[in-house]
């Protein structure tokens, strides 16, 4: 009867089959994007012969757990602080910057190395966002629908390897960021 009276308050159990999204980039090829409910795990399969995984742990209350992972479906993860998220590709880890996620839209950009390269997720409206590589413009990545799908326009020097970081980051930790303003109503 408890367990009854706990999924009504709490609502539904966690699912437990992994969210899967193929996305067609135009020149690069299909990627699968896959998303783990619990722990958040998203692993990014595709052209380059590589497996992106990105993974974080979910440090929250079991109650809270199952209403913070409904909210947000994978392959989202909401990072809470700047290394909260692990990349790793191929079984190594790389490094990875979140952002501070602060007020300003500038502190949700995020930093990835990268066989050799450095690559800044830099958003720059509430759903869009730009891919650089060693500080140039690789790609544009947009969705028109919250996050369900990623729209990639790429510059003509773009390969399947920046290809596969606009997907593993765009997807998983987002494109696009509130700007101040919206940060600041949401506090209030």
């Amino acid at each position: 009867m408890f367990d009854k009276l706990r999924k009504v308050a709490l609502g539904a159990d966690l699912p437990s089959k992994p969210v899967i999204i193929r996305t067609q980039h135009a020149g690069f090829g299909t990627f699968t994007v896959t998303g783990e409910w619990d722990p958040r795990v998203v692993t990014i399969t595709g052209p380059w012969q590589v497996t992106v995984t990105l993974s974080a742990p979910l440090n929250v209350p079991e109650a809270l757990k199952r209403r913070v992972m409904l909210m947000i479906r994978p392959p989202r993860i909401t990072p809470n602080n700047r290394h909260a998220i692990t990349l790793t590709i191929d079984g190594q880890q790389a490094p990875l910057d979140c952002g501070r996620r602060a007020m300003r839209r500038s502190t949700y950009n995020a930093r990835a190395t990268v066989a050799g390269r450095e690559y800044l997720l830099r958003h720059e409206g509430r759903w869009s966002a730009r891919l650089e590589r060693d500080g140039q413009p690789v790609s544009r990545l947009s969705t028109p629908d919250r996050g369900l799908t990623l729209l990639a326009d790429y510059q003509p020097g773009a390969d399947v390897v920046d290809a596969t970081m606009g997907v593993a980051l765009g997807m998983t930790l987002s494109v696009g960021a509130p700007g101040f303003m919206r940060n600041l109503l949401a506090q209030l």
